[in-house]
């Protein structure tokens, strides 16, 4: 029965890589689709949560390729901007309304983790069938 749920663990930890990758992958297209620009942030809220945990959203401005003004909303992972400084911010040229902060840096962080949690899994499902 242990090497059952030995099993199992290894096959979730394995599964997180493969839907990492996934996202490293389809953000990775945006980046080289999107139009790059430098936005402003016009706000930073955070808010506390029941759990005691706290999310941070920043607000931003930036103009589009028309000159037209757009806003956008994103959660950063790492570092909280300061209101009034730069971002950098990519936007769909068919939808320019539709934008994110171009920072990767928290999905190659998260790809490596994945990493390290799908060798964790293959050794457990090794561990699991040998048992």
């Amino acid at each position: 029965m242990e090497s059952l749920s030995l099993f199992g663990v290894g096959v979730l930890l394995a599964l997180v890589f493969p839907v990492v990758l996934i996202m490293a992958v389809r953000t990775s297209l945006r980046r080289r689709s999107w139009i790059h620009v430098d936005g402003t942030v016009t706000s930073v809220k955070t808010k506390r949560r029941s759990n005691g945990e706290t999310q941070t959203s920043v607000r931003y401005q930036y103009v589009d390729s028309a000159g037209q003004q757009r806003s956008g909303t994103d959660t950063p992972w790492f570092r909280e901007p300061k209101r009034n400084s730069r971002i950098a911010v990519m936007y769909d040229p068919d939808n320019p309304e539709i934008s994110e902060a171009s920072s990767m840096t928290w999905l190659y962080i998260l790809l490596v983790f994945s990493a390290v949690l799908l060798v964790i899994g293959v050794l457990l499902i090794a561990s699991g069938l040998g048992a």
